[in-house]
Parts: C-alpha cells; structure tokens; sequence
C-alpha cells in the first residue's frame, strides 16, 4: 500500500488484479521461519521467470533464503524455529514479535524511499483511498 502511495506499481500476491511477475519485478517475501511451503512455492515460480526475490526472515538459513537473492534478517523469536534463538524469546503469542518487526522495518524502507525520491507526503496522501 505505501509502495503505491508513492507512486510505485506495487501488487499483493493472490488478488484478483495482481499481473503475472516477470523478469523485471521484485517479490517481497516476509516469512519468519523461511518454511512456509505455499510462499517457498511462490518464490520457486518467481526465479523461474527470472524475478528477484527478497526475503525479510527470522532464518537466514532456511530453503526461503536459499531462493532468495537478496535476505534481510529480523532479530526476533517464533515457535516454528525450536531452539534457535532461544536468546530472542518473547511473551508474546506466536509471531507477533516477527510480524510487529517487520513493520518497523518496512515502514523505515518506505521513509527512505520517500527520501530518495523526493516524494512528499502531500502527495502521497493524494493516491490515499478515498472511497471512506
């Protein structure tokens, strides 16, 4: 959604209007343990049409971050790695230290963005839905 607020063609896999990924196209992947069988199958088809894959993760280890060509790591616990990062474990139920990580992080990337670009947020603001 931010990606198009700035101005970026940006889709979410498995929408109806979502086109088919091509050799030009980036698929972001956000999976904390990298074992997700239906995201590794996504990323499987994408580096077969020739799309770069990155990969925001818990593991860099794992068979996500093998088919990934660029892997962000995010310091932060989930149930489905038993035993690795022990060190990061959290009160909190099942992911959500992953899934609150990753939106800090994302949110940074779109500040950037819209650093490099110029873009203000007046503009921004002008491709907001506003069908509310």
């Amino acid at each position: 959604m931010r990606l198009m607020h700035l101005g970026r063609q940006a889709f979410v896999v498995g929408e109806t209007t979502t086109p088919s990924i091509s050799n030009r196209d980036l698929l972001v992947v956000g999976s904390g343990s990298g074992r997700t069988k239906s995201l590794i199958g996504f990323a499987e088809k994408a580096r077969e049409i020739g799309a770069q894959i990155l990969l925001l993760t818990i593991d860099p280890t794992s068979p996500l971050a093998d088919s990934a060509d660029h892997v962000v790591r995010i310091p932060a616990s989930t149930p489905k790695l038993e035993g690795k990062d022990a060190e990061l474990a959290s009160i909190q139920p099942m992911g959500s230290l992953f899934e609150q990580s990753l939106f800090v992080l994302l949110d940074t990337l779109i500040l950037l963005l819209m650093k490099r670009s110029g873009e203000p947020v007046e503009r921004m603001f002008g491709r907001h839905a506003n069908l509310e």
